[in-house]
């Protein structure tokens, strides 16, 4: 028979159950307290994570314009936060100069304007642009050690860290662009859990976005240019020509036009064929478009005729080119099909009066052009006209 418990002894295992109990709770208590920071950083993240989607959703909404300007703009704001970086700059391919191009930048004062990539292969950008790939930097030192690379750093103290992307924009197999971030906005360094799955996500779609800008671009681009020429078509002509006017109202700046014609162009064609008359047209475009100003504007409103408008010039800037243009179309050697072509133009030269609509503006250059025609042809004549007048023209022959 088993021996009473006493009351000593049943006190003893009543307090060592309770101390046994008092430390299981003492636990429990500081695996609740782990728990609601696991909690607590896991509805952070689900936070972050709920804002990086809709950061994502309106870059995607920002990205589906056409608008090349656009698109670099919001790339440079907007995908910044994604990653908590700084400093974000966009520089797209120039093909044909073999050159990246600064598209956009947030900095206040961008550090670098064009690199030429093909040329050189000490810049971040380059390397990224040559193998097609994300270049992660965690330390540009260890970088340069571990590539066993010496790289341009001249514009290195403009950065408060070592850390940066560089994410080539790729598609198919054509670099479009490259997408850079510089300094965690909290010190730290680009990280391959946190940054790189987003930069590959937005490098790609961001890719996407500019080709089918540049796409849009060559349409429209076509849709105002003459096929011939390649210069500005009629539509192109009357839209900068609303354009400068409105502008040359608002600041009050001088504007001319010159109105060219081929002379007998009709005698060319019958002569030596449409073929040898396209050549004309098609030759006067490329020499003529060589020869203005960037800020000048050729097209071709139609027939054989060419009109530049002139931003920022007097009609005595405009006699000047004038005469110069004439000389030159005069001088200049139209070899077809192993013939030299005697070709020459007749130019009407207008400058805009302050009561001129775009019409009243062609007009006045037109009748001048006709005044040159009737007078002898390769030569010029400015356009003197005012409201309600006929047509008064001085006639010359550079």
């Amino acid at each position: 028979m088993d021996k009473p418990v006493s009351k000593e002894e049943t006190t003893r295992w009543d307090a060592g159950d309770l101390r046994k109990r008092l430390w299981d709770l003492m636990d429990e208590n500081t695996q609740l307290k782990e728990s609601l920071v696991v909690m607590e950083e896991l509805r952070g993240r689900l936070g972050r994570l709920s804002e990086r989607q809709m950061m994502v959703n309106r870059i995607g909404r920002e990205f589906g314009t056409l608008d090349m300007g656009k698109v670099a703009e919001a790339a440079v704001t907007l995908l910044p936060q994604l990653i908590n970086a700084k400093y974000c700059s966009l520089f797209l391919y120039d093909e044909q100069a073999g050159e990246l191009v600064r598209a956009s930048d947030n900095r206040p004062e961008p550090v670098i304007g064009r690199v030429a990539v093909r040329r050189r292969a000490d810049t971040v950008m380059s390397i990224a642009f040559r193998r097609k790939e994300v270049v992660h930097i965690v330390d540009i030192d260890d970088y340069e050690r571990k590539e066993g690379l010496k790289l341009d750093r001249t514009f290195a103290g403009k950065y408060a860290t070592k850390s940066c992307i560089s994410a080539p924009l790729v598609v198919g197999e054509s670099v479009v662009g490259i997408l850079n971030f510089a300094d965690k906005m909290d010190g730290s360094f680009f990280n391959e859990i946190d940054d790189l799955p987003v930069v590959e996500q937005i490098r790609h779609l961001l890719a996407v976005s500019l080709q089918n800008c540049r796409l849009f671009g060559i349409v429209q681009e076509q849709a105002r240019s003459d096929a011939l020429t390649g210069l500005a078509n009629q539509r192109a002509l009357r839209e900068r020509l609303r354009h400068e006017i409105q502008r040359a109202a608002r600041y009050r700046r001088p504007l001319s036009m010159l109105m060219i014609d081929v002379d007998r162009f009709k005698n060319i064609n019958d002569t030596f064929g449409h073929q040898a008359g396209d050549f004309v047209l098609a030759e006067s475009g490329r020499i003529l478009a060589s020869f203005v100003r960037r800020e000048d504007f050729p097209a071709r409103p139609g027939g054989d005729e060419i009109a530049i408008v002139l931003p920022e010039t007097p009609l005595s800037g405009a006699v000047t080119l004038g005469g110069r243009i004439v000389a030159l179309v005069r001088g200049h050697p139209y070899l077809f099909d192993g013939k030299r072509l005697e070709v020459s133009v007749s130019m009407g030269i207008a400058e805009l009066e302050g009561w001129m609509e775009s019409e009243d503006f062609l007009r006045a250059a037109d009748g001048a052009l006709y005044e040159a025609k009737r007078a002898g042809r390769d030569r010029f004549a400015v356009s003197v006209r005012r409201r309600g007048d006929d047509y008064l023209s001085i006639k010359e022959k550079p």
